[in-house]
């Protein structure tokens, strides 16, 4: 939430390698940890200026929440979208099979692998691994 956030929290060092982030993702998304706690703890423990880019990416999470909340046709397309890809899922059984692959950690492609079994065994996933633009 210091120092080492704020230096090494764009690399993705893999599985159990993740020295530089906070982890706290799922605990949070599933409101076991509150953004203000989180951001009060990294102050206690840094102070201000030693924990800022760790509030400043809190504050963008709360920031990017509240602006899909105020747009909610964004999320009746993502939700049709998936409604439509589903559909495709369900017709085509080779498709079923790639993905059943996908999500067991099956597919011959290394980082992909480590990534799927990474978050089906801890629930959490590197940022960078979430965006697709930065894996690509």
């Amino acid at each position: 939430m210091g120092r080492r956030y704020a230096g090494g929290r764009n690399t993705d060092h893999g599985p159990g390698a993740h020295k530089a982030v906070s982890v706290l993702s799922p605990y949070i998304r599933r409101r076991l940890v509150l953004e203000q706690d989180a951001v009060a703890a990294a102050i206690a423990a840094h102070g201000p200026k030693g924990a800022e880019k760790f509030v400043q990416e809190v504050i963008w999470r709360g920031y990017f929440k509240g602006w899909l909340k105020r747009r909610p046709q964004v999320w009746a397309s993502y939700m049709a979208g998936l409604e439509t890809d589903l559909a495709a899922l369900h017709r085509d059984r080779r498709l079923r099979r790639d993905v059943e692959r996908a999500m067991d950690g099956q597919t011959g492609l290394e980082c992909f692998d480590a990534w799927a079994t990474e978050l089906v065994d801890t629930g959490y996933l590197h940022n960078h691994a979430r965006i697709p633009s930065v894996t690509q």
